[in-house]
């Protein structure tokens, strides 16, 4: 039977002397020694509030944090706390050895205490441990610094599957997202799209195809996968579009997707672009206000709603607001936001 196999150990971490990065190669070591059946980390509670400190450590490891609060400045009572703990695991737990996780000379009597009482007493801590506490362990581990974990790579910015270009993020003019391609005019929207133009049963008979992928299309450019080319009857027109079976993602190359679904479109820009982008978002939000699709008490609700449901820049609010009171859309008073019937037009 080996040492690690006979031996349960405690392991207790002054977590205030030695940094979270080591934990791993902590109970590398700790493992070596025995079995850890208690794993407390003793320390200031600011060192367990870090989501990438002790805090990952304790789930990843399962460690007992143990906080403490210190009543008067200079004093540090996680030590105090951690050798109290120590005593209880000396003489009232089932360990054969205690396994001290610090650099600090202050417990080099509690390491002799330990041996005196028969038990294995295991150091683990960077080499700038004095040496007196060194030698007043049964066995002393020098912890290697850390490698440096790599640093996370940024998400690749999606592209067009088409010439490449940068692809932003928009909307459509009934408000579904889209990725659009700036350079030429290519779109990525989801299936679900194709609902205002094809029965239901069509458009599950498009993504089927899609899966089936009998003939490769380009490569999406949500999930990188690779999309499936999918004819669809637009009155006597047939137009390929190629449809991701994994995602269900639709590619529409130019002015395919206002063919597809006329009754839809892109909205210009999701950056300020002008009149233009203006205007289509002024006459929309005219027509939802008269239609009662959309209410307004006043106008600081008017534009949160431009910004949240109609997606228009924050420098495009106010012009926005500004053409809706101009044409008599609606009206601001004193008492709030008035939408008036029928009055006016946002062209």
């Amino acid at each position: 039977m080996s040492e690690a196999e006979r031996n349960r150990i405690a392991v207790l971490i002054d977590a205030d002397n030695v940094g979270a990065s080591y934990v791993r190669e902590i109970f590398n070591a700790a493992c070596r020694f025995g079995e850890p059946i208690v794993r407390r980390a003793y320390g200031t509670p600011q060192c367990f509030q870090s989501e990438g400190g002790w805090q990952r450590a304790q789930r990843e490891y399962g460690i007992s944090s143990k906080p403490q609060v210190s009543n008067v400045t200079g004093k540090n009572v996680a030590d105090i706390a951690l050798v109290i703990d120590a005593m209880e695991c000396l003489y009232t737990l089932p360990c054969d050895g205690i396994c001290i996780v610090s650099n600090d000379s202050d417990y080099t009597a509690l390491a002799a205490k330990i041996r005196e009482a028969g038990k294995q007493v295991y150091g683990i801590g960077h080499a700038k441990a004095p040496i007196s506490f060194r030698s007043a362990c049964t066995k002393y581990v020098v912890l290697k610094k850390p490698a440096k974990e790599p640093p996370a790579q940024p998400e690749p910015e999606p592209r067009c599957p088409r010439c490449g270009g940068k692809l932003v993020k928009g909307w459509t003019k009934s408000r579904r997202v889209c990725l659009a391609c700036e350079a030429c005019g290519g779109m990525s929207a989801k299936v679900g799209l194709l609902r205002q133009t094809f029965d239901p049963g069509s458009v599950s008979a498009i993504s089927a195809e899609a899966r089936a992928h009998a003939v490769a299309g380009c490569t999406c450019p949500e999930c990188g996968g690779s999309m499936s080319l999918v004819k669809v009857a637009v009155g006597k027109r047939a137009i390929e579009i190629d449809v991701c079976g994994k995602c269900q993602s639709v590619w529409y190359d130019r002015d395919e997707f206002e063919a597809i679904v006329p009754t839809d479109g892109r909205l210009s820009a999701t950056a300020s672009a002008g009149r233009a982008f203006r205007r289509e978002v002024a006459a929309m939000l005219a027509a939802d206000l008269r239609s009662g699709r959309v209410q307004a008490k006043h106008l600081g609700a008017l534009k949160s709603i431009i910004r949240k449901v109609y997606h228009a820049p924050a420098e495009d609010v106010e012009a926005i607001v500004g053409t809706l009171l101009s044409r008599r859309v609606v009206q601001s008073t004193p008492a709030g936001l008035v939408v008036p019937q029928g009055e006016g037009a946002a062209k």
